[in-house]
Formats: structure tokens, sequence, C-alpha cells
């Protein structure tokens, strides 16, 4: 509720306003209060009478009025008391009238002293103080003062400003959550890639892990469409185990996993405990051939990348 409106309730309940640094506002003991509607209620304001004595400080029951209509604390309504003055002050001091609702207008003539003019309806006020101006439609009546109570247009601008930047928001996020939904409808769930271990029970892989060593190569970079050289097979004595590559990236390995088996078939890829994964091709070779295999996949594998090829039978 409007402080203006709150002094108005109080006077009419009292009979006795005071405003500190403006004047005094009283009715008489004997005036009965009409209702607004009552035929009667504007010669019941003409028995408002205005004293320019006005003591110092604020109103204790006064604010304590306030602070029961608006619930709030008592500084705070004091605070709220001691603004609206202040604001009234300034507009007299800066020669504007100053309409105080239900009550009447004042105005600092050229003396100093302030002039009080009954509360009127306000076609009638505003004939007798501008005749020169148009009169202003009750829908369109501005305060000569603008406090948190009586700037009612910028609260709802404000609010109305709120509401279109939630809508905007709201709207952003529900384009974006709809874009994300069909990119993963098209994308599709992800390929499953069997790999070959030598346990028995193979254990879930576990999610990815970033080696303390690990390098970054492309897992692509280095391989050719060229399968693995042929190994030369004449005097044979066995099958070796020839370990390519150990790497922690679960990604990693199964892509490169993937890219060899492309290329030869020979390829294989096990994992013994979920975390290192190793990629390896069996070949026959005699002892003798080891150390060519070795440098003949070496350079196939990774490249100019000096990495060693190593075997396990």
């Amino acid at each position: 509720m409007k402080v203006s409106s709150l002094l108005t309730q109080y006077l009419y309940q009292n009979k006795l306003l005071n405003l500190p640094g403006i004047g005094q506002f009283s009715i008489g003991p004997a005036v009965a209060i009409p209702e607004p509607t009552d035929k009667n209620f504007h010669d019941f304001l003409q028995q408002i009478e205005f004293s320019p004595k006005a003591s110092a400080r604020m109103d204790d029951n006064l604010i304590d009025y306030i602070r029961q209509k608006t619930g709030k604390i008592k500084p705070l309504a004091e605070s709220d008391l001691e603004s609206f003055v202040a604001d009234c002050k300034t507009m007299l001091n800066i020669g504007k009238p100053l309409y105080l609702e239900g009550i009447g207008t004042l105005q600092k003539n050229k003396e100093g002293r302030y002039d009080f003019v009954h509360g009127m309806v306000m076609s009638e006020r505003a004939e007798s103080m501008h005749p020169e101006a148009p009169i202003e439609k009750h829908g369109d009546k501005r305060f000569l003062y603008r406090t948190e109570y009586t700037d009612q247009a910028s609260q709802t601008n404000i609010l109305r400003r709120l509401l279109i930047a939630a809508g905007i928001v709201v709207g952003l996020g529900v384009i974006i959550w709809g874009g994300y939904l069909l990119y993963t409808k098209k994308a599709g769930p992800p390929e499953e890639i069997t790999v070959n271990t030598n346990n028995a029970a193979q254990e879930p892989v576990s999610p990815s892990v970033q080696p303390a060593d690990s390098t970054t190569i492309d897992s692509n970079a280095v391989l050719t469409p060229a399968p693995a050289p042929a190994p030369v097979t004449t005097a044979a004595t066995g099958t070796y185990k020839f370990i390519c590559e150990v790497t922690k990236t679960r990604q990693r390995g199964i892509d490169r996993f993937k890219r060899l088996k492309e290329l030869d078939s020979r390829y294989q890829m096990e994992t013994t405990d979920s975390v290192h994964f190793t990629i390896f091709v069996r070949l026959p070779a005699a002892p003798g051939d080891t150390i060519r295999i070795k440098d003949s996949l070496r350079a196939w594998y990774w490249g100019t990348i000096d990495r060693r090829i190593r075997i396990e039978q």
C-alpha cells in the first residue's frame, strides 16, 4: 500500500497528521468522517486544516501504523516515511505543487510559506491551479513525486520485461534440447566391437583410463592400405607371438584393432585386466628370422615412430 494512502487513513482515524519539516494536518474532533462515495464527502474535505508548525521528529505512532499496515519491520517503515517526506520537501522546494490524495494540495509561494488548498475532485483541482492546461483524465493522473509505492507503471514494465526474458530463455532451451534429441536419434547406438581375449571368462571392459605414458598418435595415421609383409616361413621351427602395441586407452585399442582387421585378419587384441589392451599377431618363423620379421613389422606398424616389436612365444 502507498505511503500517501496510509497517511490519509491515519489522518482520518486519528484526526492529526504531522509531517516533519512541512506542517501539521488536522480535523476537528467533532467532525464525522463520511464514506468517499457520500455526497457530503466534498464538504468534509473543507474541514481539513493545515498548520506550518510541525515537530522536528517523526511521529512514533505514525511509524507504528505504517509498520502494521505494510507488515515491515519498524526501521524499514521509518525509512519509507522519511523517504516520502524528503520527496515531498523536494517537490515543494522546486516550486511544484504537492498533492496529497484525500487531503489537499500544498504549494510554496513567493514568500516561502506553504499555501494549502483543500482536497477536491481532480478536475476541479486542475482547473483551479492551471486554468490554461487541459484537464487530465483520471486514468492518466500522474503523481507529483516518485517512490516505490507510486511508481506502479515502472514496476509493471519491469515485470513485463522479466516475463519476456524468461520466455526467450525457455524457448532457447526447448530448441537446444530438440536439436540434441534429433542428433542422438540420427547418430544411433554406438557400434559394438567384439574383442578377442585369452581369458576363459572375459570381464566387461571398463571406461577408458588416460595412461600416464600415453602418446598422442592417430590410430589410422601410420598404417597404409597394404597388409603386413609376409614373413619367410622356410625352416620354420615354431609360431611366435609378435606384440605390436600395449595401450591403456580402450578407445585407441579398439580403433587400432578395427583398422588392422580390415588390412590383415591375422591381427588380434586381448586384455587380461580390462586396463591393458594388447595388439599382436601370431606368425610362424625360424629363430634366425625373428629379428628381420620384427624390423619389418615395426616399419610397417609404426612407420618413423621409434617403437619396438617384442616377441612372446
